[in-house]
């Protein structure tokens, strides 16, 4: 299945990671994030790269680098915080999954302005590694912008794993995801 990254921490080796801005070269990257190795585990195939502000810093995505988001339900408004790229791809029927990160609301702001489902995992519960052990002192974690929530825990299932360098590790969960009722 086709999957696109978000421009942060969507780490895939051989593709170029800018954060969104023109001061950092478009220089491949080494090795693929655990998310993403995990997700391409799970038979996703990345091929391209999701909007984001510049750095992650702005509350909206706006970078100059790229322009901004637009927001696939109402092309006048945002499609939310830093994940806003990726939820206005799964708006727009570009593809139904699409990597996403939140540290402050930014999977599941652009999933409430999109229409989607954004389910920020608990702290421990997806690594940032193999590079980054811990940001925010395990607030930032990664996950999915979705148009269900059935393909949302399958994806968290793929992508459940811890760190060895995170300082906070979710306990295991004795039933995966997917697995539950509705």
């Amino acid at each position: 299945m086709p999957l696109l990254l978000k421009e942060i921490l969507g780490d895939c080796a051989g593709a170029p990671t800018r954060y969104a801005s023109g001061f950092v070269p478009a220089v491949p990257a080494a090795v693929d994030s655990y998310v993403v190795a995990r997700l391409k585990r799970a038979g996703f195939i990345p091929f391209a790269k999701t909007n984001a502000p510049e750095f992650d810093l702005p509350p909206v995505t706006e970078p100059k680098l790229y322009g901004p988001a637009r927001n696939q339900c109402d092309l006048a408004r945002t499609p939310g915080r830093s994940s806003g790229g990726s939820a206005a791809a799964v708006a727009a029927g570009v593809v139904p999954v699409v990597h996403a990160n939140d540290g402050g609301g930014s999977i599941r702001i652009p999933a409430a302005c999109c229409g989607l489902d954004g389910l920020k995992p608990t702290r421990g519960r997806t690594s940032l590694g193999p590079l980054i052990g811990n940001i925010m002192n395990g607030l930032v974690v990664q996950h999915v912008v979705t148009r269900s929530l059935r393909d949302s825990a399958a994806a968290r299932d793929a992508v459940a794993a811890l760190s060895r360098r995170a300082r906070r590790e979710a306990p295991p969960l004795p039933i995966a995801f997917s697995a539950r009722s509705p």
